[in-house]
């Protein structure tokens, strides 16, 4: 099959899905459900009904939770094998977040273990432990009994370099922290390299929408760690992802060389994200008082995030009427089924804790 004909088949296989998800009422009721029992239900006629069986016979949300995620790992997985290996490749690399995430929910678990000598039985067993991209032994992992055992289960993969550069002692003395920004930055430069490997037309798409998200992760983490808790400039440099517009401005490097206390994100919102600029001047004014910075956090984050998220739900959407043979349809799907997906999880998580409508709607959008 060549290029053409394969993006030909994928796009009328996966409009076709994009239309059920977008014509779905599935969230909406379950918005509307009273309660948690009720919103299950909403499942069981709905293509997630196995998701309502799980309740039926476990009561157990984070195992449905775990469904979603194998769920969502199975729709990745098949578009790549519907691919040619240059956009598989692609695919793969985005569904490489998944297993980076559940990499430190891991690496998290063990560090409870062995270092804080807590039972992690119970958490243990919700990981997700089959082949995601990589060849990682997860159940090697979580069993590990020193550092070593964990580097070792993590051999051959792009991860392996950054756990190698880390000893336990080195953990436990300073935690987890820059371990995390660095596999973050590892799965980030595999991410940027696959994009790499695409035709011009997909590049540019794949470079649009991602090299905007490095400019929203850049301003939240240098407004939540440089402003709130004050990390010096050198450690502060270390969680800027470099890639985008952000991490190369001069408002970048004159807010990371500020003293903490004088940093003021406005430069960097007025430059990368003017749209909001107005509305998080207004948070800054409106909370000075030092008591208020958790509040004022919270505040920038939710307006900038919010911000983002309809951005991105116009550019995804945007992609279903450009060239239709681009990556931006197989985009588009995935958007969509990771979107549907998450909403699911918060809808019953906000059900669970009894949450009204209106507030799981300020999560879910």
């Amino acid at each position: 099959m060549n290029a053409v004909d394969r993006y030909e088949f994928l796009n009328a296989k996966l409009r076709a899905r994009i239309g059920l998800m977008r014509s779905s009422t599935l969230i909406d009721d379950m918005l509307k459900a009273p309660t948690l029992v009720d919103a299950v239900g909403c499942l069981r006629e709905s293509g997630f009904a196995p998701l309502a069986e799980i309740y039926d016979k476990t009561g157990d949300l984070q195992e449905m939770g775990v469904a979603l995620v194998k769920g969502e790992i199975a729709a990745y997985q098949e578009v790549a094998r519907l691919s040619d290996p240059k956009l598989a490749s692609f695919i793969l690399a985005q569904l490489g977040k998944d297993e980076e995430d559940n990499l430190k929910n891991t690496i998290r678990l063990w560090y409870s273990g062995v270092v804080r000598m807590h039972s992690i039985r119970y958490r243990s067993a919700y990981l997700y432990k089959d082949k995601i991209v990589q060849d990682i032994n997860w159940t090697a992992m979580i069993n590990a009994t020193d550092w070593s055992g964990v580097v070792e289960a993590a051999k051959g993969t792009i991860y392996e370099p950054v756990l190698c550069s880390y000893t336990q002692e080195d953990l436990q003395q300073h935690g987890l922290f820059d371990l995390e920004i660095a596999l973050d930055k590892a799965w980030y430069a595999e991410m940027m390299r696959s994009v790499g490997l695409l035709g011009k037309a997909d590049r540019e798409i794949a470079d649009n929408l991602f090299l905007h998200d490095f400019d929203l992760k850049n301003l939240l983490r240098l407004i939540r760690f440089g402003r709130y808790y004050h990390m010096d400039a050198k450690d502060l440099e270390k969680v800027v992802l470099p890639w985008g517009r952000l991490a190369a401005s001069r408002e970048c490097r004159d807010y990371i060389a500020s003293k903490a206390e004088a940093r003021d994100p406005m430069p960097m919102v007025k430059r990368i994200f003017p749209q909001v600029a107005s509305d998080v001047q207004r948070i800054v004014e409106n909370y000075q008082d030092p008591k208020h910075t958790e509040e004022l956090l919270a505040a920038e984050t939710l307006r900038l995030e919010t911000y983002l998220g309809t951005e991105r739900a116009k550019e995804y959407g945007a992609l279903l009427s450009k060239d239709p043979f681009t990556i931006g349809v197989i985009l588009a799907y995935l958007y969509y089924y990771r979107k549907e997906n998450m909403q699911i999880r918060a809808i019953l998580n906000g059900k669970y804790y009894g949450y009204t409508a209106e507030k799981i709607r300020e999560v879910v959008g």
